[in-house]
């Protein structure tokens, strides 16, 4: 009898383990909360325990100091704090590897692509919408068509970055910064004007800072960058960028070693194409740039040959990322504005001496205490705040100054 009965009992734990194996519910009673199964079961399928989101990240050129330390900030500290996975393409210089890059991405099977490459977006905007991945614009904007184009696409995010009008403003500031200090002899490089928008706007605002002063601005027939005159006035104008044939460093050389120049003003890459003229001149000429907090920034204010930076700051991608998370996530909410795509103004940091960087150049580019924590960062999550709304994700990429950034980190 004790023999049969432990043959049974064999019999019953083989039955119970054929079950389980084969997907067999088990009679036992769950003792787990039916309220915390029904939240988990409504979760999205990405939670902290599931396969990392994927994000693919087109980048204009992987040499640039900028996007060197916006990679970081997203490998080294957000990549560590998030279950999430950054792909980066390769350096994007045409409309054709803008799309070529955002078709790999889609192959790679992405859940969002944020792009720093503008070349073609609204080709680039419309392939994604068809193969179902969000779409994000990091430090940078559209123009008011293409958003009203865009705006009711469920898979484009939205778009960070110094709206063309913050652009005017820092290019005016940039100019008056040194007319108030009596400087007269200039030379300006306008970039890529007219085609480029936010170096036509940049040099726009400079424009209008030496017309306020009394200088007259002549403009081409042909659109292109035009002509200073006006008495005590010295100001040269250079615009363009390198090619193979190297005339445009002769051309920038040239101009630098010009007699009496002053100050260099830049609507594009200021210590990049202008340091080593500076340096070689021999002449102590203020140069202003617009960049990023970099290290090669750095050396040039240490070495005195920069002084006036309107920077961004490597973690300035970071409610970017808060926005494509809680995209990705299902909670549009957040992530929308009155229902469409949003489009926030995050402009520069400006450093006026050497201090002034210094002390923004720690801060912008700390792994282990960037200006964006997880802690801030998570505040207009929703994953992590079931409270939070598009308005406070919306105060906080607007609250971008270095005061308004320490005081949120209690500095």
């Amino acid at each position: 009898m004790e023999m049969w009965k432990r043959s049974m009992l064999l019999v019953g734990l083989c039955m119970v383990f054929i079950l389980a194996a084969c997907g067999g519910e088990s009679t036992v009673e769950d003792s787990s909360d039916p309220e915390q199964t029904e939240e988990d079961t409504d979760m999205d399928s990405h939670t902290d325990e599931d396969e990392a989101i994927r994000i693919g990240v087109q980048i204009y050129d992987a040499t640039d100091s900028e996007v060197v330390a916006f990679k970081r900030y997203y490998e080294d500290y957000i990549e560590d704090h998030y279950n999430v996975e950054f792909l980066f393409s390769e350096s994007i210089n045409t409309a054709e590897e803008e799309v070529t890059s955002t078709e790999n991405f889609i192959n790679q099977g992405v859940d969002a692509i944020i792009s720093f490459s503008d070349q073609d977006r609204m080709a680039v905007i419309r392939r994604t919408e068809d193969a179902g991945v969000h779409y994000a614009i990091a430090a940078g904007t559209l123009s008011d068509e293409q958003y009203d184009q865009v705006k009711d696409n469920e898979y484009f995010v939205g778009s960070i970055g110094p709206s063309l009008e913050q652009e005017e403003q820092i290019g005016y500031d940039m100019a008056k910064h040194y007319l108030d200090e009596g400087y007269t002899n200039f030379l300006l490089y306008a970039g890529g004007y007219p085609y480029v928008d936010m170096h036509q706007m940049r040099t726009s605002g400079m424009i209008r800072a030496f017309e306020e002063a009394g200088v007259a601005y002549t403009p081409r027939e042909d659109g292109q960058f035009g002509e200073f005159s006006g008495d005590g006035f010295t100001i040269n104008t250079i615009a363009g960028f390198p090619d193979d044939s190297g005339a445009f460093f002769g051309t920038a050389g040239e101009r630098v070693s010009e007699t009496g120049l002053e100050v260099v003003l830049t609507a594009a890459l200021g210590l990049e194409f202008f340091g080593t003229p500076i340096a070689q001149s021999g002449s102590d000429i203020q140069l202003a740039t617009v960049s990023s907090f970099t290290e090669a920034y750095k050396g040039g204010f240490e070495a005195g040959q920069v002084d006036y930076l309107a920077g961004k700051f490597a973690s300035s991608i970071g409610p970017i990322f808060a926005a494509v998370y809680n995209a990705v996530n299902g909670d549009e909410d957040v992530a929308r504005q009155e229902g469409g795509a949003f489009r926030l103004d995050q402009g520069y940091w400006v450093a006026t001496t050497q201090d002034e960087f210094n002390e923004m150049y720690t801060l912008s580019n700390s792994i282990e205490e960037p200006a964006y924590t997880d802690e801030l960062l998570n505040t207009v999550i929703k994953r992590f705040n079931e409270e939070t709304t598009y308005q406070q994700f919306a105060d906080l990429v607007e609250s971008y100054e270095f005061s308004s950034i320490q005081e949120m980190l209690g500095e």
